[in-house]
């Protein structure tokens, strides 16, 4: 150290023939050195002591990335599975549905949702309010999980209506056989070639443009497809309806009536061939005919009809309700009102009747 409280280093170098080097600290160069590492040694604890906040906060953003990646894959597995639960409900309803068709066939009551258990029998303690959708939690999927909860619920409903039906139709078929024989539920057409190309009710038709009840159905089909009977019975008429300005069932053609028992008659119009004759007997699924165009026809078709007692008469009712083995647009009970002016459905004539 000099007089004047310089300071003066004098570095010498390891090889002995070597320069030796030096350095002259004046008080002011000290004190701003000293400044200089006073700032240094601040800087190290100041990063020292941020260090663990970044840290931190570098963990937290990974971390929220990862839950963020994983809320959306769950997200998509609860739409998945919800989804899912959507096609168990259609599939549900659907059968649901065709189980009341066959009640409605039957003539017992439409069964109420709700009050079975699991086992089958009445369920006091399952009510619709017990049933009813559960709250979903107010979370980012509660929309989600409430339409969860909807299809469960609806779901829950239609099986239990099924339960109560399947138990009802049981009870009905072990207590009437013949009367359940004698109904005609199976589709007289087979095949994938069938189209429904006109229903049932109120149209206008296509020959004399006047408004009229078409009692039946008309399926499209190739000429000379089989006409099988859709239950057992016996033949009650044929053959070809002569002309009569009373009545208009000369325009079926070639045409078969059968007698279903004592409460249907089936009727297949506009046939090619005949395959069989009045006081025959028939089983479900024997061939009666063939599809062909006589009659009022444009096009092979089969007109197929369903008449039903009610007291002294034969109403004619909707045949797509009893295709049990083939449902055409799956149809809702229903009764076309008959404008004013429309000719309503053909009583059945005396040839059809014994």
């Amino acid at each position: 150290m000099t007089r004047a409280g310089a300071v003066e280093l004098h570095l010498h170098p390891r090889d002995p023939r070597g320069r030796i080097r030096s350095l002259r600290l004046t008080p002011r160069g000290i004190r701003l050195a000293g400044g200089v590492f006073a700032a240094y040694l601040a800087f190290l604890v100041g990063g020292l002591a941020v260090a663990p906040r970044t840290i931190t906060n570098q963990l937290l953003q990974h971390d929220y990335r990862v839950r963020l990646a994983r809320r959306q894959q769950l997200g998509e597995r609860v739409q998945a599975l919800v989804d899912r639960f959507g096609e168990l409900a259609k599939q549900g309803h659907s059968l649901s549905s065709r189980v009341q068709r066959i009640a409605r066939i039957y003539g017992l009551p439409e069964a109420p949702a709700g009050l079975l258990s699991s086992q089958g029998a009445p369920n006091p303690a399952r009510s619709p309010t017990s049933i009813a959708p559960r709250e979903a939690a107010s979370t980012i999927f509660g929309g989600v999980l409430a339409q969860g909860n909807r299809l469960e619920a609806g779901l829950r409903r239609d099986l239990d209506r099924i339960d109560l039906t399947l138990a009802a139709l049981s009870t009905f078929e072990s207590e009437n056989p013949r009367w359940v024989a004698a109904v005609p539920s199976r589709s007289p057409l087979r095949g994938k070639d069938v189209v429904l190309t006109s229903g049932f009710g109120t149209r206008r038709s296509p020959y004399t443009r006047v408004l009229e009840f078409h009692a039946g159905i008309d399926l499209a089909a190739p000429a000379g497809t089989r006409v099988f009977a859709p239950a057992a019975g016996v033949v009650v008429w044929a053959g070809a309806v002569e002309a009569d300005r009373r009545n208009d069932w000369w325009r079926l053609g070639l045409t078969v009536v059968l007698d279903n028992g004592d409460n249907f008659k089936t009727i297949f119009g506009h046939c090619q061939e005949t395959l069989v004759r009045p006081g025959m007997r028939v089983a479900a699924g024997d061939p009666i005919a063939t599809v062909g165009e006589t009659g009022w026809t444009t096009a092979p078709h089969l007109h197929y009809e369903i008449r039903r007692r009610l007291g002294a008469d034969w109403l004619a009712i909707e045949p797509r309700d009893y295709l049990l083995d083939r449902p055409l647009d799956d149809p809702e009970p229903q009764s076309t009102p008959r404008p004013p002016g429309a000719l309503g459905p053909q009583p059945l004539p005396p040839q059809f009747l014994h």
